[in-house]
């Protein structure tokens, strides 16, 4: 077999190979199959947030359980003062990260409003 012959007949491999590796890594990135650090450290924050969030106000709940209130009387924006009193009592017996505080915090109060 000539090297003409075996060009011809390589041409097809070699076109595919070279638009595969065009093609997959605009594919891959459009599809969110790949994820930067940046996203990734956003995510993990962000779980570290709700599950806090969510130890929070089952705080709160049962804060307000043990006051015999409910916490239907929590709700609402004219009540958002009585609700940060009680999110601040919630986050007071857990261990939250300084960077995150504020994060869980708001969460909770959204939580439970």
């Amino acid at each position: 077999m000539t090297f003409d012959e075996r060009t011809r007949v390589a041409k097809p491999y070699i076109t595919g190979f070279v638009l595969g590796l065009i093609a997959a890594p605009i594919i891959a990135f459009g599809a969110g199959w790949v994820s930067t650090s940046g996203a990734r450290a956003d995510a993990v924050e962000m779980a570290r947030v709700d599950t806090l969030a969510g130890v929070c106000s089952d705080s709160a709940g049962r804060i307000v359980t043990a006051e015999g209130a409910d916490l239907g009387s929590y709700k609402g924006y004219d009540n958002r003062a009585k609700r940060e009193e009680l999110v601040t009592a919630a986050m007071a017996n857990l261990l939250v990260p300084d960077d995150i505080t504020k994060k869980v915090a708001n969460v909770c109060n959204r939580a439970l409003g």
